[in-house]
């Protein structure tokens, strides 16, 4: 039942603003690692249940990248995810949602320094600490 309505994640989670070796200690536990560099470094793990990723600025996890197969199948457990991950990283009361495209959902925690994206066609998440400028 967790995979049409998530009751919980099963995904790790990974603090915004922690170190790199930080966030990879945590991606070790799941798999093995790919780094990348372009535009952002970034260290990815992929497993059967999920895939997940941090991205590197100035040695710090600036973002958090969620590949979640939880809920995917149903628009109400897509819903249910998406609250869950913003339950995560802070209040519910406090996140905003400021913006949809039809292609990703912007919302924003002034309160946390945080924003969160969901692509909605790919049902993929990324959290970014967010300097409020």
């Amino acid at each position: 039942m967790n995979l049409l309505f998530p009751k919980k994640l099963g995904t790790p989670h990974i603090q915004l603003g922690i170190s790199v070796d930080e966030g990879l200690k945590i991606l070790r536990e799941f798999g093995d690692i790919k780094e990348e560099q372009g535009k952002e470094r970034s260290y990815t793990v992929d497993i059967p249940e999920f895939s997940f990723a941090i991205y590197e600025e100035n040695g710090l996890v600036k973002s958090v990248w969620y590949n979640d197969p939880l809920g995917r199948f149903w628009n109400m457990g897509k819903r249910r995810k998406v609250k869950l991950y913003l339950e995560r990283y802070g209040s519910l009361d406090d996140w905003e949602e400021r913006m949809n495209n039809g292609w990703m959902k912007y919302f924003f925690n002034p309160q946390s320094n945080s924003a969160m994206v969901y692509g909605i066609h790919m049902d993929v998440i990324r959290f970014n600490q967010w300097s409020g400028a």
